[in-house]
């Protein structure tokens, strides 16, 4: 059995801090995180940092127009350049916890008793930590509506697969009119996409004034 002052599940904006912290102290701190892909959080991989890169590549791809073709070939360098970006910023996140004498390990935690976790890692493998302070940070995941036909749809995506998929949709539906689904058809109707969105209501970003709201609304012509 391994054993840490600190313990930190999800490799998160406040779990890298944190662990970075506790470990410039010189308390034995461990990271563990269930996907090599997430160091760093949802901002950095799956929500901020990649939607705003594709929301810049967007307005560029707007203003020089063109056919489907000129704009799919604008879309899939943008999506290229926005794994370029998470890439780099996940390595950039992994040395800097590393460097400040973190002890990081890959795997799925779930836990044994109040101060002991079991790790399992991507082949199976199990390895146990016993802790005296164990943080718990693992972040958000996009949720599906239980609507029958979207489970295991290949026609279906999330904010976050969405942004990984290399082909520009011709035509895009998209259930939400709240922030994110917002930004989405924003910058997909900039790559040029035809952009649909359904809105349980009478009114996109429902929490915020009308004012606001019936702004957003002449801005995207609804």
């Amino acid at each position: 059995m391994k054993e840490a002052k600190n313990l930190i599940i999800g490799f998160g904006k406040a779990g890298k801090t944190l662990a970075s912290f506790l470990a410039k102290k010189g308390e034995k701190t461990i990271l563990v995180e269930k996907s090599n892909l997430m160091y760093g959080g949802t901002c950095i991989n799956a929500a901020c940092i990649p939607s705003k890169s594709l929301e810049y590549s967007s307005r560029e791809s707007n203003r020089l127009g063109g056919n489907y073709e000129d704009r799919s070939a604008r879309y899939q360098k943008a999506i290229e350049d926005k794994e370029a970006l998470t890439t780099l910023l996940r390595k950039k996140n992994f040395d800097m916890v590393v460097n400040a004498g973190v002890e990081m390990i890959d795997g799925l935690a779930s836990f044994v008793d109040e101060h002991t976790v079991d790790i399992k890692d991507n082949s199976g493998n199990h390895e146990t930590i016993k802790a005296d302070r164990i943080f718990i940070n693992t972040g958000s995941t996009p949720i599906t509506p239980p609507i029958e036909g979207l489970k295991d749809n290949s026609y279906v995506f999330t904010s976050e697969t969405l942004m990984s998929n290399p082909t520009l949709p011709k035509k895009l539906t998209i259930i939400g009119g709240g922030f994110i689904g917002l930004e989405f058809a924003s910058y997909y109707a900039n790559f040029g996409s035809k952009v649909t969105i359904i809105q349980d209501g009478s009114t996109i970003i429902p929490r915020e004034d009308q004012e606001v709201a019936k702004s957003v609304e002449l801005s995207f012509n609804i």
